[in-house]
């Protein structure tokens, strides 16, 4: 008799659920959020709870909106849950006013779809980067490791206003367990308190290639070439962003066989060599890394950050970085160019602490923070 009530209740039950899933209202689950500007182009993030075509509204100064979308393979992109609507051809040093739009879709079949209601945002403004500009303000964040109240308050006396970008410096995550958790994490608060007006870079850390939804971060991001490792210039700078793997050996147990980071962070080297010759990093000013790991010689060095300066160092000490800011070892650390074994300061913020820093055209200025915006330290590198 239990089982044929059953039988009977699951079709009832399923049909509550798919009619409250058709009247659900369309709304706007996440975002927006900026990835990926430059001088020329942007990407537009955002989450809708609904099958729609996603959309930004976007203009500058007096002009009248445009809409664009995104098409993969010739296919306008459509899509429930995440939305990546880049957009190329901007002018550089310009501010653009941008609206998200989504177009639901009500019925998808080969030859006749049927829309239904279209959902417009509230005004966001965001400016792509120059090589004109004077100076590149920057904030970097790391070893978080899921505690979205301490980035919150290191934002609450961070000077987002005067910040061109942010570089999330890995470890934001503790390990990564499902789609909620990379929400609830870092980016609803980076959402709530600047990345829907300044873009924020991701330099993935150790702790990001653990757990079963590892392999699903970079969809939440927008990544250049799709690596974690990739250059960017803002006005007379070269940011590298280098990912450094995990830190044990691919062979540790804990990795059930499923590392294989020695093989990736060669083709990753493969690459750094060809960067540090393009005419963007030997014509710029300044030269910053950014990497998770420090990259320095060190007798007591852990696996990875030994492969890293075995094989990594004496490609940057031959291409004459200026600065390397990194986290992972939980203590603040100033190493000098004289001690770091690759002729490059090394700054190293803790997990309590964060660093603001200005690049103008003779010298970067680094101060370190607490977590309540107090100045623990200061540091100034100037020009080679």
């Amino acid at each position: 008799m239990r089982n044929y009530l059953m039988i009977f209740l699951i079709p009832f039950l399923l049909g509550n659920y798919c009619f409250a899933q058709e009247n659900e209202v369309l709304t706007f689950s996440h975002g927006p959020y900026l990835q990926n500007v430059s001088e020329t182009g942007a990407t537009i993030c955002f989450n809708t709870n609904r099958l729609v075509v996603p959309g930004v509204m976007i203009k500058s100064g007096n002009n009248d909106f445009e809409l664009k979308v995104s098409s993969t393979d010739g296919l306008v992109n459509v899509g429930n849950h995440i939305h990546k609507v880049r957009i190329e051809n901007l002018k550089p040093g310009q501010l653009y006013e941008y609206k998200l739009v989504a177009k639901e879709i009500e019925e998808y079949y080969p030859y006749i779809v049927v829309f239904g209601d279209t959902l417009i945002s509230k005004s966001y403004s965001f400016k792509t980067f120059s090589t004109t500009q004077k100076q590149v303000n920057f904030t970097v964040f790391c070893d978080i490791h899921d505690q979205a109240t301490k980035l919150a308050k290191y934002l609450d006396s961070n000077a987002i206003e005067k910040q061109d970008c942010y570089f999330l410096n890995g470890d934001i995550l503790g390990h990564i367990e499902e789609e909620a958790q990379v929400y609830s994490s870092f980016l609803d608060t980076c959402i709530r308190k600047f990345a829907s007006e300044k873009p924020f870079y991701y330099a993935r850390g150790n702790h990001e290639t653990r757990g079963k939804f590892a392999r699903q971060l970079k969809n939440y991001l927008d990544l250049p070439d799709n690596k974690y490792y990739y250059g960017l210039t803002i006005a007379n700078t070269r940011f590298v962003i280098l990912d450094g793997g995990e830190d044990k050996p691919d062979t540790t147990t804990v990795y059930a066989g499923l590392a294989d980071f020695d093989n990736y962070r060669l083709k990753e080297l493969e690459w750094l060599k060809k960067e540090v010759v393009s005419e963007e990093f030997v014509n710029a000013q300044f030269k910053i890394v950014i990497v998770h790991m420090p990259i320095k010689q060190d007798k007591k060095n852990w696996y990875g950050m030994a492969f890293l300066a075995e094989h990594f160092g004496p490609v940057l000490k031959e291409s004459k970085i200026d600065l390397m800011i990194s986290g992972h070892t939980h203590k603040n650390a100033w190493i000098k160019s004289n001690d770091s074994g690759f002729g490059y300061p090394v700054m190293i913020s803790s997990n309590n602490n964060y660093i603001e820093a200005q690049v103008n055209k003779s010298e970067i200025s680094i101060q370190l923070k607490d977590l309540d915006g107090k100045i623990v330290d200061e540091y100034v590198v100037g020009k080679r």
